[in-house]
């Protein structure tokens, strides 16, 4: 596996697009024609100055990782939490094909609904943490997570945080063409949930796997599943034995007092305090892990926009205008002015605040001190800070395609390379538009209106809405601007070429399954 070989491909992906910019004249488009112009090329000084224009649009991606990194690198120092995945491998003994299936399904009928995409990072340590002790590998572990929520993505039905745009430029709106979208989704997780069991049942307990998603008070363990099972095992039996020793030798300590002591002693031990790490308890951290996903779903569902709730604004007033003793506590304590309703929270603010108050809670629960407080958010924070560079830095395609437009030229060659709507050459459109615009409102943004004036039929502008939002998708499951994916492949430490070796497969059945079910919507 070549060391660093996700940073390597950004680089290479930046430069790629650098030279377009040497290579294609500028072009826009001013809503009524496109507009073309001298080059426009990037040098490497003013390339770098756009890392700051990266921090400035852009900042709710690194500060949604390491937020994540911090939460659980709190969570690695608390016993409980490193228990519960062994807990649940051991529940689902012999059906880890089940549990799965089940985590695919339910990722990707959430992101449908909700549009969560990079908030969905938040589970995928836990996941794959559950995959790889199960005996499964690195790449069934990033199928699991990174496969679901673009299946997600290329099946989207409620979740118009994702495709607001496109349906705004369409002038079309969210339900449009429902039967279909669901239909994708479908059919997508049918496609990735056979080739992830078919694949997984082969490589099931190989000796290359390396558990480093649970790490023993931060450090990895490059041990297989088996031999997990295996020490654990022994240390049960160990602490079986310190136990019955322990027993026998108060027993005989015990038949030395007085009854008054012994009486003395028993009271005492009625009120012994726990101390941390002595038989914890793993529910608190299920509640608050359960709590803080529910509330990312729940605060990241467009209630207002899709179902016209008003309950949501009528909770957040409510909370606000909670007095003790006239004072608005909750306003001035909590809120301030920023937080936003139910349905209107984003990566930009409400996520990471949620998922950094949810790590002291957790702590406070669990009585961690502060040291060791400290100590799990810098661990978290070291785990996770390359996949946030790495995430960031690819951002830099974005800005140049912004500031340095050449995407047109693209999108021109293959809407003039046939007449009307051919569903091909609409899904390279949305390809590269997907490619380069990495974030689908910036897909929408880049090359929509153009395409809407070569394409003036409006009863087919569903049809394009469906091919963008399944090819945007389809596209950040392999593209090497995916954000997600990046995140993910990095976390594990898998290389880039061998994630395409592995997922060409699939990407190319869902993208004949995607042709087949636009060509029928074109011709009906």
């Amino acid at each position: 596996m070549k060391k660093n070989s996700i940073l390597k491909v950004s680089l290479l992906t930046i430069l790629l697009i650098v030279l377009c910019t040497w290579i294609f004249k500028t072009i826009s488009f001013d809503g009524t024609a496109l507009n073309v112009s001298d080059k426009s090329e990037l040098g490497l000084f003013t390339l770098l100055s756009y890392i700051t224009d990266i921090f400035r649009y852009f900042p709710y991606v690194p500060i949604t990782v390491l937020s994540i990194g911090i939460f659980y690198g709190v969570a690695y120092k608390i016993p409980a939490y490193r228990a519960l995945p062994d807990a649940i491998v051991r529940k689902f003994e012999g059906k880890e094909n089940i549990f799965v299936v089940v985590v695919m399904v339910v990722t990707a009928v959430l992101v449908s609904l909700t549009g969560l995409s990079l908030g969905m990072l938040f589970i995928f340590p836990f996941i794959i943490s559950i995959v790889l002790l199960m005996g499964y590998n690195k790449l069934v572990a990033a199928s699991v997570t990174v496969g679901s929520t673009m299946v997600g993505l290329i099946g989207t039905t409620l979740g118009i945080s994702t495709t607001n745009y496109i349906n705004y430029v369409l002038g079309i709106n969210y339900d449009t063409e429902m039967i279909t979208k669901v239909i994708l989704l479908v059919v997508g997780l049918v496609i990735l949930c056979v080739n992830v069991v078919l694949y997984a049942n082969k490589t099931k307990n190989a000796t290359d796997k390396v558990l480093d998603c649970v790490p023993d008070e931060g450090k990895k363990e490059k041990v297989s599943a088996k031999k997990v099972e295996e020490v654990v095992v022994a240390e049960k039996v160990e602490e079986k034995k310190e136990t019955k020793t322990a027993k026998k030798t108060a027993k005989k300590k015990a038949t030395k007092k007085s009854s008054k002591t012994r009486a003395n002693d028993n009271a005492s031990s009625s009120v012994k305090v726990v101390k941390h790490g002595e038989n914890p308890s793993t529910l608190p951290f299920i509640i608050v892990f359960d709590l803080v996903f529910i509330l990312l779903v729940v605060g990241t569902f467009n209630w207002t926009g899709v179902f016209k709730a008003t309950w949501p604004a009528d909770v957040l007033k409510a909370i606000k205008e909670f007095t003790i003793g006239g004072f608005p506590i909750f306003q001035k304590l909590l809120f301030g002015s920023a937080f936003t309703e139910f349905g209107s929270w984003s990566v930009n603010l409400e996520v990471p605040i949620v998922i950094f108050t949810a790590s002291l809670v957790m702590a406070l629960i669990y009585g961690l001190s502060l040291e060791k407080l400290l100590d799990g958010m810098v661990e978290g924070v070291k785990k996770a800070i390359k996949p946030a560079i790495y995430m960031t830095l690819i951002y830099l395609v974005l800005v140049v395609v912004v500031y340095h437009p050449f995407q047109l030229h693209i999108t021109k060659f293959f809407m003039t390379a046939s007449k009307g709507l051919n569903v091909v050459t609409m899904s390279a459109v949305a390809f590269f538009a997907s490619l380069l615009n990495i974030e689908c409102p910036y897909v929408a943004q880049g090359t929509l209106p153009y395409v809407m004036t070569v394409i003036t039929d409006k009863s087919l502008y569903p049809i394009i809405g469906v091919i963008y939002q399944s090819i945007y998708g389809l596209t950040m499951l392999i593209a090497p601007t995916s954000v997600i994916l990046l995140g993910t492949l990095s976390y594990l430490d898998v290389s880039y070429v061998q994630w395409v070796k592995h997922i060409w497969k699939v990407v190319l059945e869902l993208l004949v399954a995607l042709l087949v079910v636009f060509l029928v919507l074109v011709l009906i």
